[in-house]
């Protein structure tokens, strides 16, 4: 299976008070052609969609005519917030997005998201892990010892159980 795998778009950048959304509607129809003349088998979106929690207007406009784009070629797509996004806002409508075979992110509950995909070789299971911090983790599982974010990782891949029979695949975005 072929993944396509990018992050760190951070659409609606701005620098020295000069936007980037033309450099990045640039960049993301290479990403779109890249895609197709590929043939990839799913893209993998691994954080920092956005430069701010809150962007702005254009830059979701933008990351919207992408995905709209990449639904046309009849792939999954799986995309997770990172640390500039807001998990709440990734994660708004995963539900219905699935059904497009988009896969948002949710806000991390204690549990990663899974989603298994199928090829000639057999079942891959992806899971979907959206930028944590450590505190996130203490407040889930009040008695692990989480003292950075290595700890939280560490801590949050022992809970999940991980059929390692199967090809696995984990989409994060993590220091």
């Amino acid at each position: 299976m072929k993944f396509i795998h990018i992050s760190d778009l951070h659409l609606g950048k701005r620098v020295n008070e000069f936007s980037m959304l033309e450099e990045q509607k640039y960049i993301l129809q290479q990403v779109l052609d890249t895609v197709q003349n590929e043939a990839a088998d799913a893209v993998l979106i691994a954080g920092d969609i956005y430069d701010k929690p809150v962007p702005s207007a254009e830059a979701v406009k933008l990351f919207d005519e992408m995905l709209t784009r990449l639904v046309s070629i009849n792939l999954p797509i799986f995309v997770i917030s990172g640390n500039h996004d807001s998990a709440e806002r990734i994660g708004f409508g995963s539900d219905i997005l699935s059904v497009a075979k988009v896969y948002m992110s949710r806000v991390y509950n204690g549990n990663l998201q899974k989603i298994e995909l199928e090829d000639d070789y057999g079942k891959i299971n992806v899971y979907l892990l959206p930028f944590i911090k450590p505190a996130t983790v203490k407040n889930i599982y009040k008695e692990a010892e989480i003292k950075d974010y290595d700890d939280a990782l560490e801590y949050v891949l022992s809970q999940e159980k991980i059929d390692e029979t199967k090809r696995n695949v984990i989409v994060s975005h993590q220091f």
